[in-house]
């Protein structure tokens, strides 16, 4: 990955972990010809940045299974967000294993590894140890939360709340006549600057936001306590920023706000 080292990675697994783009089955289909009968598995999100396109995730289905090739679905981020359970129900297509955290236990140390039985069975063949063996708080912390969830429907609100999150920054952006992209499932929602100096903005916001008592950059984990009066209270904080801003985006120097460095521009969309 750009800006990524693979420092303390073993030289021997160089070239074992093949990349492919979201939505571009064609690539993936290349990848697999390619590579002939040594894939084991396709590890994947279902959903992030953008929504599967032209039946996507099906035809990765379909690809897996045709090429006996493991389908791994990382549901950390996206579980319980949009359905009560993986985002994968959403689109229908079933995964050979799924992989759960994070809201599964609402805060408490908790993950779950599911999956079909021919693939979980495959444990027994190997050792695995825990000196959590007997911990009992994350697995009592996870029922509790799924009979929260279940009874409240939370992925509900939570949806709705990452939607108007999302209609918000538009507005403001179109207040201050700035040119943003929102991306996202509603619940992980966030925004983009486009411009050049779209990471300087990024750092400027959140270095303001903390003197305000907020931590944000550009994206929001959408949760059941996030109320209208927080929210509204975050977007009064963020209007004089956007402001801001726009005197850059009309030749001010961004640079003289800041007081360190950029922030890090994250993972990129391979070329």
């Amino acid at each position: 990955m750009p800006g990524l080292q693979p420092n303390g990675v073993p030289r021997r697994l160089t070239g074992t972990t093949l990349p492919f783009n979201y939505n571009d089955i064609e690539q993936l289909e290349q990848l697999i010809k390619d590579n002939h009968g040594e894939i084991a598995a396709i590890t994947m999100e279902v959903s992030r940045n953008e929504d599967p396109k032209d039946n996507y995730l099906q035809k990765v289905r379909d690809l897996a299974t045709e090429n006996n090739i493991v389908l791994i679905f990382d549901e950390c981020t996206s579980g319980f967000r949009e359905t009560f359970g993986g985002l994968h129900k959403k689109y229908d297509v079933e995964p050979d294993i799924a992989i759960f955290a994070k809201a599964l236990g609402n805060g408490y140390a908790i993950s779950a590894c599911i999956g079909r039985q021919e693939f979980m069975q495959a444990a027994q063949q190997t050792f695995i140890s825990s000196t959590f063996w007997t911990e009992r708080i994350g697995p009592t912390a996870a029922l509790k939360t799924l009979e929260i969830m279940e009874r409240e429907k939370s992925w509900e609100s939570i949806t709705q709340i990452g939607k108007n999150i999302s209609n918000q920054w538009q507005s403001l952006a179109d207040k201050h006549n700035l040119s943003i992209s929102t991306w996202g499932i509603p619940a992980l929602s966030g925004y983009t600057f486009n411009a050049p100096n779209a990471l300087s903005y990024k750092t400027l916001i959140t270095q303001e936001m903390l003197k305000r008592g907020y931590l944000a950059a550009n994206s929001v984990y959408a949760c059941t306590e996030h109320t209208k009066e927080l929210v509204d209270g975050y977007f009064a904080e963020l209007d004089p920023i956007f402001a801001t801003i726009k005197e850059c985006e009309d030749g001010r120097d961004v640079n003289s706000f800041l007081e360190g460095p950029l922030c890090h521009s994250g993972f990129k969309r391979l070329n």
